[in-house]
């Protein structure tokens, strides 16, 4: 019987700076669960504490600066850890002893058996957008309010309860938080010492450092007393979860804000100049989102003076992502504040219809609290989860539906002698995939509960603790799954224009279509532009707008009938970020007119250029679709010349453009304010442009960092003037 391989000496991993690393293999005999809690102790533990150069919050600046390690073993907020073999190559290269060389050797083979365990293939290449990805937000207030000392004293009453009942699992997960709680510890430890020797000169910097080393003597383990102590707080945190989201910040932080101006302890230039240093923080580690106002636990309007920072912070910031909860009842003021942002062409706030999402979240069958639903936040691009006790895989899985769609045509086309039996060969199509594509996220799911635990999110999200189980296990109080749909657009297109050229007027065979599918359209350019001119979703045309719902109703209920292994239900999304036109990539000729390998829609909005009749007969086409089923976010993007916003009778068209489209279901709207000249000028001179920032997807994004394809989508979106 062959002796297993050896495993890599932990000291000398350590001595490489791979801590992570190190601590997983201090112990290999372990569990899972107790290798990784105690890989982050030794991270928090060993990693030195970032530079600090005389910002109002700490710590600032990229989570992963030079020299902090932990280059090949990496930490990773969706997946626990990722391994980044480039890194590991290089460091073998320039290993100065052969048991250094061994060593990394020995982690080479070890994290990528590690790998193996959990590698689950997307079913017929659908991974549009993410493939078991996870976005999370930790419970901020909970640790604003009580401390992370009152985290420990929950995970020791746990503790203590399990040795009783003799639950092993449980006095495994609880002793694995008491070593990342010992870790934070550390850590904090560091941090206060790095400011305490750290002496800067200019006058502003030395305030802002005796301002935090008082901070840090309170926060994070004991409760914030003030808004600053909040904010400090906060901001740690977010950087203990590494750079995630930062959720509900106004509702979090808005008590601290208010007491503190009752009292006098704070000037509100001073409150908004530590929320706009934590929004640099954020778009320093292109960070996510952070859904603000709303409703709140009472059924009240939540906007307050925090909502109105944010927007400010907004101005001229891609990041965070600002999710603006829309209700009928918004104040003017907040309203005046998110026309400013955007005219800014910061890309912020994107908007949202609150009473359609409360209502589609508490229909989705997803066992929600009421008292929790308005906690509910757009995480990662915009993936719909609940701030502080929810795991939701976002994006968990991406679905091509244009690319069955051609599948299904070279299948069956021939053989349907009527359009409606093309629908219905298409339905099937749809069907048989998402059921596949969800079984392999259950499957993905399961793996992660086993083998990949999560343990920062395990001690930051509730009701971890409190049960006793892992955050991939099941811990959270809310588990759902958020998958993106993509091309559901093209999908309706290239149907529409299928019925109308071969099975209404019956200009063109089956066999012909199919043939210069095949050829993409090569010597056939007459029919392409004849293609071109059938109808087209985004210009209020009844009939292809009645295709997409139809479609869309078929998609979003087929994912909703299904249960994902960690629970819940699977949630409907369309959020082509960066990735339509690689999707694109995989799909050849449509009957639409559209070429092999160009883009696909971005995200539920027309093909880009194809709306022609102005923006509210786009928004009609958008609204005749199920939104309220894809609550996972059905994003659509608008562009607007920027002059719209330059007198108060354009900014009021805005508005009213914007409460229209809710008005009329629409569930989620993001705005690029530029105009065409700017977007040519910036293709040509990129160094003229360099702020330029445009919505891609879900999120905003500077211009100049998108691959050539997406920008001209982006340049060929419709302008309107409103």
């Amino acid at each position: 019987m062959s002796a297993h391989p050896p495993l890599p000496d932990p000291s000398l991993l350590a001595r490489c700076r791979e801590y992570l690393a190190a601590g997983f293999f201090e112990e290999p005999d372990a569990s899972p669960l107790r290798r990784w809690c105690r890989a982050v102790r030794r991270r928090w533990e060993k990693q030195p504490a970032p530079h600090y150069d005389g910002a109002p919050l700490y710590p600032v600046g990229p989570k992963n600066g030079t020299g902090t390690g932990n280059r090949i073993v990496s930490p990773s907020y969706s997946y626990t850890w990722t391994f980044q073999r480039a890194e590991l190559e290089r460091q073998l290269a320039e290993a100065e002893t052969e048991e250094t060389r061994t060593s990394l050797e020995a982690l080479s083979r070890a994290m990528t058996a590690e790998k193996e365990r959990l590698h689950v293939p997307p079913p017929n290449g659908h991974s549009v957008g993410g493939w078991g990805y996870t976005h999370s937000i930790p419970n901020y207030g909970r640790v604003l309010r009580e401390g992370l000392n009152g985290h420990a004293r929950r995970v020791r009453h746990t503790l203590e309860a399990a040795v009783e009942n003799g639950d092993r699992t449980r006095i495994e997960f609880c002793r694995g938080l008491l070593d990342v709680l010992a870790g934070i510890r550390a850590w904090h430890r560091k941090l206060r010492a790095q400011l305490q020797r750290t002496n800067p000169l200019a006058p502003d910097a030395a305030r802002h450092r005796a301002r935090l080393v008082e901070a840090l003597a309170q926060v994070p383990f004991r409760p914030a007393r003030t808004f600053f102590e909040a904010m400090v707080a906060y901001n740690l945190v977010y950087y203990l979860d590494d750079c995630d989201n930062p959720g509900r910040i106004d509702q979090e932080l808005g008590p601290f804000l208010e007491q503190d101006l009752r009292r006098n302890a704070v000037e509100l230039e001073q409150a908004r100049e530590w929320v706009a240093a934590f929004a640099d923080n954020v778009t320093a580690n292109w960070g996510w989102s952070a859904a603000i106002g709303g409703t709140a636990p009472d059924g009240q309007p939540a906007y307050n003076r925090v909502t109105e920072l944010c927007l400010d912070a907004a101005r001229q910031r891609p990041r965070p992502s600002w999710e603006l909860r829309v209700r009928p009842d918004m104040p003017d003021r907040i309203w005046e504040r998110a026309l400013d942002a955007l005219a800014t062409g910061s890309g912020n706030p994107a908007l949202y219809n609150e009473p359609a999402y409360l209502r589609s979240l508490l229909e989705a069958d997803l066992g929600l609290d009421e008292r929790d639903v308005v906690a509910w936040n757009g995480g990662g691009c915009t993936e719909t989860m609940i701030h502080g006790c929810s795991n939701v895989g976002s994006l968990d899985a991406g679905i091509n539906l244009p690319r069955i769609l051609e599948r299904t045509l070279h299948e069956h086309l021939e053989r349907t002698d009527d359009f409606g039996g093309v629908i219905e060969a298409v339905k099937r199509d749809f069907e048989r995939d998402i059921r596949e594509v969800t079984s392999a996220v259950s499957e993905i799911q399961r793996r992660r509960a086993e083998y990949c635990p999560q343990p920062m999110r395990s001690l930051l999200i509730d009701d971890c603790i409190d049960r006793g189980r892992d955050f991939n296990a099941g811990g959270a109080r809310y588990n759902w799954s958020v998958v993106n749909v993509a091309g559901l657009t093209d999908v309706a297109d290239a149907l529409a224009a299928l019925r109308e050229v071969v099975f209404g007027r019956r200009e063109v065979s089956r066999r012909r279509m199919l043939e210069a599918l095949r050829r993409n359209f090569e010597s056939d350019e007459a029919l392409r532009r004849r293609l071109e001119q059938c109808p087209r979703f985004g210009n209020d045309d009844a009939a292809v707008d009645s295709l997409a719902a139809e479609l869309a109703t078929t998609v979003y209920t087929a994912f909703r009938k299904e249960t994902p292994w960690r629970g819940g239900r699977f949630l409907p999304s369309c959020i082509m970020f960066e990735t339509y036109a690689a999707a694109g990539v995989a799909v050849g000729a449509l009957p639409d007119g559209r070429r092999a390998g160009e883009p696909l829609a971005d995200s539920v909005g027309p093909i880009a250029g194809r709306d022609r009749r102005g923006p509210t007969a786009m928004l009609r086409s958008v609204t005749r679709l199920p939104l309220h089923l894809a609550t996972g976010t059905p994003v659509l993007n608008l562009r607007l010349t920027r002059r719209l916003f330059a007198t108060p009778v354009g900014r009021a068209h805005v508005r009213e453009l914007i409460e229209a489209y809710l008005n009329m279901g629409g569930m989620q709207i993001q705005i690029t304010v530029t105009d065409r000249q700017t977007l040519l000028d910036a293709l040509e001179h990129p160094e003229r442009h360099e702020d330029l920032i445009v919505r891609i997807g879900g999120y905003a994004t500077y211009f100049n960092r998108l691959p050539p394809e997406l920008k001209k989508t982006v340049i060929e979106r419709t302008e309107y003037m409103v």
